[in-house]
């Protein structure tokens, strides 16, 4: 059993080195976003509080639109798989989805920070409810994404400079998490559309 947990892990996230860096720009993306709210002028930050209220005060009241919501959520996450599982093919664009990986944890942080500063400590209930389990399926896609993208532009340099041109192994690999993330990203957007808003509501009424 150890050993074919220690094989799944060692093809979800392969190489430690790249582990460390992808999850290290994330978390500096979360606390700069987390930062940034406190950045903003009075007038931003009051828009941005107005914003979140207007989100539960429609989740309370039943006036979102799942299937237009679901249809949305499936969209934004799909062409943000599909543009970074894309530039991972080049060398150029690892440095766009390096920048990607850190906006992705950039907007989690800024999500909770202004979450929390709209309610306070009755936040923390619907913050936990935010991350699990929708943002967390979204950060495990992108960690992985970003992995695979860089470890597929290292490969693509070695053959360059080794003058091989076998890159199949290295292409199926990236196209299977390709599939895996598309997989993810369609129960990660499910949970955001019917998980959270109904669990959102039950905390809520528990305020009221």
């Amino acid at each position: 059993m150890k050993k074919k947990k220690t094989k799944i892990l060692d093809i979800i996230l392969p190489s430690k080195k790249i582990n460390y860096f992808i999850i290290t720009i994330l978390v500096l993306g979360v606390i700069s976003g987390s930062i940034f709210l406190v950045m903003l002028s009075e007038t931003d930050k009051t828009t941005t509080i107005n914003q979140i209220k207007t989100f539960f005060d429609n989740v309370s009241n039943n006036s979102i639109n799942n299937g237009l919501a679901l249809k949305n959520s499936l969209i934004i996450n799909y062409i943000f798989i599909i543009v970074v599982w894309i530039l991972g093919l080049s060398i150029i664009g690892i440095l766009f989805n390096i920048f990607l990986v850190y906006i992705k944890g950039f907007i989690l942080g800024f999500s909770i920070s202004s979450i929390v500063a709209t309610y306070s400590y009755k936040a923390i209930p619907a913050s936990i409810l935010y991350i699990f389990p929708a943002q967390i399926l979204n950060i495990i896609v992108i960690c992985i994404l970003g992995i695979y993208s860089i470890m597929f532009t290292k490969n693509l340099l070695t053959i360059i400079i080794s003058k091989k041109t076998n890159n199949r192994v290295m292409l199926k690999k990236y196209t299977i998490i390709l599939i895996f993330s598309i997989i993810i990203s369609f129960i990660s957007s499910l949970s955001e559309v019917y998980l959270f808003p109904n669990l959102l509501k039950l905390i809520i009424s528990l305020y009221k």
